[in-house]
């Protein structure tokens, strides 16, 4: 009996063999894109040594005319400070300029009062310097100024300054102003000057004094 020989690759198909994939392009770099395509950053030329020199000299330029314009600023505030401070003087030289015009007609009314002739009684010269003190009073109010009350009201010592007490047996006159020695003037923003006063002072033992 003939043995017969076996062949593997009978019955059976061969296998096919891989197709070996295409090698990409040399020309393309990872992702397909051409070298030419991709920017790289271009680095800038270090400056020479003369350009760095030329913008040196453009720096000492640009700050000896900063330098300049603020000399320039500087003189002009002076200037204006000066001028600001002249025409403040000048403002009150004339305000006081305004003053005294509107004290030359009390001036001139005192005048008159002092003109009076010798032989004149004294009823007719108080008359006239008691019109002289009116009119003086009336321009300083216009100007703003105000007698100080004095008598009769209670003592403050923010507008008055007491001389002198004066005892008295009535509590309720306690503190009350009883007589000016000299008239204090105020403004709606300050005290010119305090009235000197007497104040009343109560005490219990006023009216058992001898």
């Amino acid at each position: 009996m003939t043995r017969k020989h076996h062949d593997p690759s009978s019955g059976k198909k061969r296998p096919e063999c891989a197709v070996p994939r295409e090698d990409p392009s040399p020309d393309l770099q990872p992702g397909g894109i051409p070298p030419e395509e991709i920017l790289t950053p271009e680095e800038e030329p270090s400056p020479t040594r003369q350009e760095l020199l030329d913008s040196l000299g453009a720096l000492e330029v640009e700050l000896k005319e900063m330098a300049n314009a603020l000399a320039l600023a500087r003189a002009d505030f002076f200037n204006y400070r000066k001028r600001v401070e002249r025409d403040r003087q000048r403002e009150r030289a004339m305000a006081g300029e305004e003053k005294t015009l509107d004290f030359l007609p009390v001036l001139d009314n005192l005048d008159r009062a002092l003109a009076v002739p010798p032989d004149a009684d004294a009823k007719s010269i108080l008359q006239g310097v008691s019109m002289v003190r009116r009119q003086f009073l009336s321009v300083i109010q216009d100007q703003g100024v105000d007698p100080i009350p004095t008598v009769g009201v209670p003592f403050s010592p923010e507008v008055h300054e007491a001389v002198a007490t004066v005892p008295s047996d009535d509590p309720s006159m306690n503190g009350i102003i009883v007589e000016e020695i000299l008239p204090g003037y105020r403004t709606d923003e300050r005290v010119l000057r305090p009235a000197k006063v007497k104040v009343a002072s109560f005490s219990e033992n006023t009216g058992n004094q001898p």
